[in-house]
């Protein structure tokens, strides 16, 4: 069932402004990491990684990057590409509970604790979200 103009226009006033901030929240993050992967590194990790880990840390910053335009799609189209906010709100949780663990270990830095904390919160944004308009579905 389509979703009428005026109805959709009246879940962005609601919707539209949290998931414009998730999405820059992404994006910012994802462009540190993927353009300046050194900066990030000294600013996210307390250790020195080999290249193989530089690699994929930067094609982690990628895939936040691109989650991070999911968000603001689903801002301004909340009935669709909703598995960016499903998918991401667990990929949140699990990056909880990993900078936990290596912030718990001392490889991880304080401003990892904190933006892991932010993560935290934005995926429960996202599950709310998810269940306040559960009748476009999860995904």
């Amino acid at each position: 069932m389509r979703v009428s103009d005026s109805q959709e226009l009246a879940h962005r006033s609601k919707y539209f402004i949290p998931l414009i901030v998730g999405a820059l929240w992404n994006l910012f993050f994802g462009s540190l990491g993927l353009f300046n992967l050194q900066l990030s590194n000294s600013l996210f990790l307390n250790i020195i990684t080999s290249e193989a880990k530089i690699i994929a840390n930067q094609i982690w910053w990628f895939v936040v990057w691109v989650a991070g335009i999911g968000y603001g799609i689903v801002a301004y189209f909340n009935h669709k590409f909703r598995f960016f906010i499903t998918i991401g709100a667990a990929g949140k949780i699990a990056f909880f509970f990993l900078v936990a663990y290596l912030w718990l270990n001392s490889i991880a830095t304080n401003l990892a604790f904190i933006v892991m904390t932010g993560d935290l919160i934005w995926a429960i944004y996202f599950i709310y979200f998810l269940f306040k308009t559960r009748q476009h579905g999860y995904f």
